[in-house]
């Protein structure tokens, strides 16, 4: 397994070793054990490289490997790189080694040289395997952050900076071991993460002490310094809001008559007007031949201090606790935060700000390294742990978070970007702020859930957003950048925007309002009739063009349903005439079929004889041709028939303004009513043909009819003006008798002032004359190009 494994390395170089005199051998063994010693005193700067000139002698397994585990507790992380694949490459190497090179890779930031070596490992189910977390890292690096971590110029050298805050007068602190003069000599002092010191005689990494700066409003740098006796190491500050108190870490000499360990502490002290310490108390918690205590922040609100300590009862290396205190500064036991928090690594820097505590941790799923993370709190309770991703996070170390109050986002880290071994990084804001707003036909926020998708480039990636429920929603945009938007809304068409972008973007934000039209659900855009004979169901002449028409709507137009209504006349029993209804609605539905619309697009409906569009009811003599309006099929084309249905926007209404669903109606050809000479009464064709007109308005109730009646030039103007108005009124009353309201209806009449011929003019015949006495039917002006080249 392990060398089937090791074809993950097949493009590091193998080495050709000659063999090595005996002398040599002597040599690299003396050099191996000097570095194993340095290693179990803690003095990783010469263990590594005893190690190195060891492996110089002669390579070996042993000394790679001592040397990748040397640099990885200096958190050098390429030189651990470089030797960690060196120990890989050795038949001793096994599955640990193999990992441990994986994270390795990881943490310079080689995502694809550790997805290759993952390849090899995928027939393994558990063990260290299962703590890589691939998916977690793919997510990381694949999904842009909305920011970039920018080298605060101003604070870094090329020393160490690290862990800034600041004081209510603007004044900002870090720590840095870029040193001072007055300084103590520096032997017996290793540096890491823990500040922490040994006694015994040991080396030292060639860094100077930490130290606190301040640097103020102009840019002016100078040591902050405490009255703490024999203090090698001072770092951490956190400055109260409501005392003039701040807390901080110290690691100081400590002398006692044998070999032992010194970890560092935590002191606080008051301020004078000039923002200078003038005294010390020892935090009671510190034990500093014990255990350490480092890193305080004091969260005011809750009265609490959280600290870090890797004190007995942790959960692993160090731990973040808290005390609470009172308004003498008296403080209770120390708290453990507990598994959620806490893991078997080690967890420091906690600070607390909007009800949520961050920290940085090297044992929860990470990058590499320390990574930040964030846990909610709710009254104190902590609810679950997320890694803040990137940017915050890198490969390497990345600890100290702290928002200041203008605004401006700091951590520490060690990433390539660093100048010196940590350096303080400002989150710098790439991309845009996208506001958008989602309206009604009324110009009112939609309230409620939106279902928004918000993609980016070809790849169709997808964006974060943030809806506040009221129609608003928010998102960040990348720069230089195309985007697609879909958003959708039960009972609302789906409203798209694929012209977003950031590209040669001239503001800050970028801000957008989208209109969301409600779906006209089961609205009749199109109607008509067929006719036919007594006692039949057959579908005649005159209705094949009326039904191939509807036929070739609904084949054109997917968003539309038929719902046929069918009747009888009153001239048989109830029974008989409701199955003969059935029948005609049948027949409607199968010519329809005859063209491919499907059974599932029509919604049949039969009456019988109980809606007679006029008096000819059962025992009443009335003459064939009134008993004809009664044998009928009413045609209704119905858009977007489901209710509840999701529905895009149909290609052919895109453009149309769909808040006045009369955009999408299509009204019949109006009749023109012509009446005989000094007549004003209707003629059966008319009736016939005012049908049509009632079913489009008892189906499209929000139009309106205008009616203007007319006479020919022949007679008194009082005489024509009284006899226009009757033609106008018998329509209007025509229709008020199949149910539909005078409101809807406005009538005019103009007698022979505006006749179509001009008979004063020229010599009419009898024909144009006819013409001339007329009742018009119109409506107001309809957006109906849609349809119109299927009229």
């Amino acid at each position: 397994m392990v060398l089937a494994m090791k074809k993950i390395f097949t493009l590091v170089a193998v080495l050709a070793f000659s063999a090595t005199f005996s002398l040599d051998s002597f040599a690299q063994s003396a050099l191996l054990r000097y570095a194993d010693r340095k290693m179990e005193q803690g003095s990783y700067l010469e263990a590594g490289l005893g190690f190195e000139k060891a492996y110089q002698k002669k390579p070996t397994y042993h000394a790679a490997l001592g040397a990748a585990e040397a640099y990885s507790q200096l958190r050098n992380y390429q030189k651990a790189y470089q030797w960690r694949k060196n120990a890989a490459r050795f038949d001793e190497a096994g599955v640990e080694d193999i990992l441990h090179y994986i994270a390795s890779t990881n943490q310079v930031g080689n995502l694809d040289d550790v997805k290759i070596a993952l390849d090899s490992l995928k027939g393994m189910k558990s063990g260290p395997i299962q703590q890589l977390h691939l998916d977690s890292l793919t997510h990381w690096y694949g999904n842009p952050s909305n920011a970039a971590m920018e080298v605060a110029a101003e604070v870094n050298t090329a020393s160490s900076e690290f862990g800034i805050t600041m004081d209510g007068k603007g004044n900002s602190y870090f720590s840095s071991d870029r040193g001072a003069a007055s300084l103590p000599k520096k032997r017996s002092i290793r540096f890491d993460k823990s500040y922490t010191y040994y006694t015994r005689k040991a080396d030292f990494t060639g860094r100077d002490f930490l130290g606190v700066y301040r640097m103020n409003v102009e840019g002016a740098v100078e040591a902050f310094e405490t009255p703490v006796p024999d203090v090698y190491h001072m770092s951490d500050p956190n400055f109260m809001e409501t005392k003039p108190i701040v807390f901080y870490t110290v690691t100081r000499s400590i002398q006692k008559p044998k070999s032992y360990t010194v970890y560092p502490e935590v002191f606080y002290s008051r301020l004078d007007e000039e923002g200078k310490i003038v005294d010390f108390t020892s935090f009671p918690a510190n034990s500093p031949t014990e255990y350490g205590v480092l890193s305080p922040y004091v969260d005011e609100q809750s009265r609490r201090v959280y600290f870090a300590s890797n004190m007995n009862g942790g959960q692993g290396g160090y731990d973040i606790y808290y005390v609470t205190y009172d308004d003498d500064m008296k403080f209770s036991e120390p708290v453990n935060l507990g598994p959620i928090v806490n893991s078997s690594g080690d967890e420091r820097d906690p600070y607390v700000s909007d009800n949520k505590l961050y920290f940085a941790s090297d044992g929860h799923i990470g990058l590499g390294g320390l990574d930040l993370f964030v846990s909610h709190m709710n009254n104190g309770a902590i609810q679950g742990v997320k890694n803040l991703g990137m940017p915050y996070n890198s490969p390497q170390d990345d600890f100290g978070l702290y928002f200041s109050d203008i605004g401006g986002v700091y951590i520490a880290s060690n990433r390539p970007d660093s100048k010196g071994l940590d350096d303080i990084f400002l989150l710098a804001e790439l991309f845009k702020k996208f506001q958008a707003t989602v309206l009604d036909c009324d110009g009112e926020r939609i309230d409620g859930p939106l279902e928004i998708r918000l993609m980016q480039g070809k790849d169709r990636l997808n964006i974060e957003t943030s809806q506040d429920g009221k129609g608003s929603f928010s998102a960040e945009l990348a720069p230089d950048a195309d985007f697609e938007l879909v958003l959708r809304k039960q009972g609302f068409f789906t409203t798209k925007d694929s012209q977003l972008t950031t590209r040669n973007l001239q503001v800050e934000d970028l801000s957008k309002s989208y209109q969301m039209v409600r779906i006209p659900y089961q609205t009749a855009v199109y109607v008509d009739l067929v006719y036919y004979n007594l006692d039949e169901s057959a579908i005649r002449e005159d209705a094949e063009g009326v039904l191939s028409k509807v036929a070739e709507l609904l084949k054109s137009y997917s968003f539309l349903d038929i719902s046929i209504r069918s009747h009888t006349d009153a001239r048989a029993t109830n029974a008989y005439n409701e199955a003969l209804s059935e029948r005609r609605a049948n027949a409607v539905r199968d010519y329809l079929g005859q063209f491919g619309v499907a059974r599932s697009r029509v919604r049949s409906e039969w009456f019988g004889e109980e809606q007679l569009v006029n008096d000819c009811g059962d025992g009443v003599p009335c003459p064939d041709i009134e008993h004809q309006l009664n044998r009928r099929s009413e045609l209704i084309l119905l858009a977007f028939p489901e209710k509840d249905m999701a529905y895009d926007m149909p290609p052919e209404l895109e453009g149309l303004d769909l808040c006045d669903i009369s955009s999408i109606q299509v009204p019949i050809d109006l009749p023109t009513v012509n009446f005989g000479f000094d007549r004003s009464d209707l003629k059966a064709t008319d009736k016939q043909a005012l049908q049509r007109v009632a079913l489009m308005l008892e189906n499209m109730l929000n139009q309106r009819l205008s009616i203007t009646g007319h006479t020919d030039s022949r007679g008194s103007v009082e005489y024509n003006e009284k006899l226009s108005e009757k033609r106008a009124l018998i329509v209007k009353e025509y229709l008020e008798g199949r149910g539909i309201a005078s409101d809807r209806m406005v009538y005019e009449f103009f007698g022979k002032s505006k006749p179509i011929h001009d008979c004063n003019a020229i010599p009419c015949s009898a024909e144009m004359h006819r013409i001339n006495r007329r009742t018009e039917l119109s409506l107001p002006e309809l957006n109906a190009n849609w349809m119109k080249d299927k009229k």
